[in-house]
């Protein structure tokens, strides 16, 4: 697995463009009974105090050709040209619907847009299949997991595969929920081995040398002895503490929010350890992304118009 272990040289997302709008939040908590990382983000403030929604977004729209087109079918350096034809071929990939709370949006694209962003910035995990592509009519939903990222794990000897559950929701409760059925469903019906095969099949990289090492990874599409399944879930949801922020002077502003919603994240945790003492899935591996927005519909609505 000579060539595996270099797998983090694949990344597409540049480390930057996700600290000019994310922070990390350093925090304490932990599950038990379920191998588990917690990770907790919010969205940054601009000069004028205001959450960085519509830079995300932007940000996002900038990466829509890495996200839905895989590198063996275009060139290393694109030229203007081709960099304008391949975003249009990218954007006509997306649904793009107007999202209401009464209407809300059931594609999930910015959601799943968002994940690969978080996936490759945060983990250093890079994308193994460009879903988007595989889509034979752009109003199907991609099926399976919401995305295939892998990373050599250097302390556990093993390649760690990454299957992808965006679910953002009004409520937190309902999407760490959704998550977990989604998971629990994916195990029942074997959909992982699909999933494998997927990325020995549709490897988004020109490398067959690295695609063949993977590929040798998996025994009748299931994981071999140098494998472990993962499950990356973002979990993205209402969070009326984005509106506390205005009354603030702008240098208050960041250590004011984190300690507010550290106060609060504890609940989170204890939602989710509820959640997963029933789990009937316990030997799986689970990192969850807890990100709060002023507004979800915000959020989809202002990547839908990046797009547009």
């Amino acid at each position: 697995m000579k060539l595996v272990k270099d797998i983090a040289n694949k990344i597409s997302v540049e480390r930057p463009d996700f600290s000019n709008c994310i922070n990390i939040v350093e925090h304490n908590l932990s599950i038990t009974g379920v191998e588990t990382t917690i990770r907790l983000h919010h969205l940054k403030f601009d000069g004028n105090k205001m959450p960085m929604v519509n830079a995300l977004a932007d940000t996002l729209y900038g990466y829509i050709i890495d996200y839905c087109l895989s590198a063996r079918n275009r060139e290393d350096n694109l030229s203007n040209k081709q960099s304008a034809i391949l975003t249009k071929e990218a954007r006509k990939l997306f649904r793009h619907p107007e999202v209401t709370d009464d209407s809300p949006d059931k594609t999930g694209e910015a959601g799943e847009t968002l994940l690969y962003f978080l996936l490759e910035a945060v983990l250093e995990a890079p994308q193994m299949v460009s879903k988007m592509e595989l889509k034979t009519n752009h109003k199907d939903e991609v099926k399976g997991s919401d995305g295939i990222h892998a990373r050599w794990n250097s302390e556990l000897d093993m390649v760690d595969f990454y299957f992808g559950e965006s679910k953002l929701y009004k409520n937190a409760a309902d999407a760490m929920t959704s998550a977990l059925k989604s998971i629990s469903d994916f195990h029942d019906i074997k959909m992982y081995q699909h999933e494998f095969t997927m990325v020995t099949k549709h490897f988004k990289y020109a490398d067959e040398e690295v695609k063949k090492e993977i590929s040798n990874l998996f025994i009748n599409g299931n994981p071999g002895p140098n494998v472990r399944i993962n499950h990356a879930c973002l979990i993205g949801y209402d969070y009326g503490g984005y509106a506390n922020t205005a009354s603030l002077q702008h240098r208050e502003i960041q250590e004011t929010f984190e300690t507010e919603l550290l106060t609060n994240a504890p609940k989170l945790t204890n939602l989710l350890q509820k959640k997963l003492d029933n789990f009937d899935k316990k030997h799986l591996v689970l990192d969850v992304i807890f990100l709060p927005f002023p507004s979800v519909v915000e959020f989809r609505n202002a990547f839908n118009a990046a797009l547009d």
